[in-house]
C-alpha cells in the first residue's frame, strides 16, 4: 500500500511574475504571490487560504531543502523503493494466500447466511484487488520525482525540529515537526523573504499552523524515523 500524495508538498511549479492589474496578496522568495493566480481564489474562504499555503510553504520548503543539502539521493531513493517492493511482494502473499483460504471455505458449503455473504464479499474484494495488480504491472512506476518528496520531507521534518524544536504532531504516516514549520515560515518573514500584504491575510494564514495538531507526541517520544525504515507488519488479515 503506497501512500497517497501528501497535502504538503514539496514540489511546486515555478512562480511567475504578477500579471498586470493582477491582486499581489503576498510575496515569497522575492515572487509576487496574486489571488488570481490561487486555485479555489474563486471561492475564497478555506480554499483560497489552502491554496495560498500550498504556494508559500512549496517556495519556501524547497529553497530550505535546497539551501540546506536535504535534497534525496540515489542511495535514499533506492532504500525506499526497496522498502515498497518488499512490502508489496509481502502483500501480495498475504492476499493471495487469503484467497485460497476463502475459496476452500466457500467450497466447503459449511458457511451460510450471512457468514457466506461476508466470505463473498471479501473473495470479491481480493479477486478486485489481483486484478489491479496486473494493470498495476501493466504501466510505468511512479517517477524518481514522485518518491523524493516522501524523502525530503522527512529529512526536512527532521532538519527542522532539530534546529527550531516546537510540538510535533503525529499522521499518517508518521510524526511531522508541526511547531518547526511553523517556526520557519516565521523566520523566513523576519528575513524578508517572505511577507503578506494584509494583516488579515497574516493572521488568518497563520491560524491553522498556531493550533496544535489533533494528535500531539508527548515531550521525548520524537522518533522521526520514517516508515520505510520500519519493519513491515507480518500480516494485515485476520483469520
Amino acid at each position: 500500500m503506497r501512500p497517497g500524495r501528501s497535502g504538503i508538498v514539496l514540489c511546486i511549479a515555478l512562480l511567475g511574475p504578477a500579471a498586470s492589474g493582477a491582486q499581489e496578496i503576498a510575496r515569497v522568495l522575492g515572487v509576487p504571490v496574486t489571488r488570481e493566480a490561487l486555485p479555489g481564489a474563486e471561492q475564497g474562504g478555506a480554499a483560497e487560504l489552502s491554496a495560498l499555503y500550498d504556494r508559500v510553504w512549496g517556495a519556501v520548503s524547497r529553497h530550505y531543502v535546497e539551501e540546506h543539502g536535504l535534497a534525496a539521493t540515489p542511495e535514499d531513493l533506492a532504500e525506499f523503493a526497496a522498502w515498497h517492493r518488499e512490502f508489496e511482494r509481502r502483500d501480495r502473499a498475504q492476499r493471495a494466500r487469503k484467497l485460497e483460504e476463502l475459496e476452500a471455505r466457500l467450497a466447503e458449503g459449511t458457511a451460510a447466511g450471512a457468514e457466506r455473504a461476508r466470505l463473498e464479499d471479501f473473495r470479491a474484494v481480493l479477486r478486485r484487488m489481483a486484478r489491479a495488480d496486473v494493470e498495476r504491472d501493466q504501466t510505468p512506476p511512479p517517477t524518481a520525482g514522485t518518491e523524493a518528496v516522501w524523502v525530503e520531507l522527512w529529512k526536512l521534518d527532521r532538519a527542522l525540529y532539530a534546529h527550531y524544536g516546537g510540538i510535533v504532531g503525529v499522521g499518517p504516516f508518521g510524526q511531522h515537526a508541526h511547531g518547526a514549520r511553523l517556526a520557519l515560515l516565521e523566520d523566513y518573514e523576519r528575513r524578508g523573504l517572505l511577507s503578506f500584504r494584509a494583516p488579515e491575510l497574516r493572521d488568518r494564514f497563520y491560524a491553522p499552523l498556531r493550533r496544535p495538531p489533533t494528535l500531539v507526541v508527548e515531550s521525548g517520544k520524537e522518533d522521526f524515523t520514517p516508515y520505510w525504515r520500519k519493519p513491515i507488519a507480518p500480516s494485515y488479515f485476520p483469520d
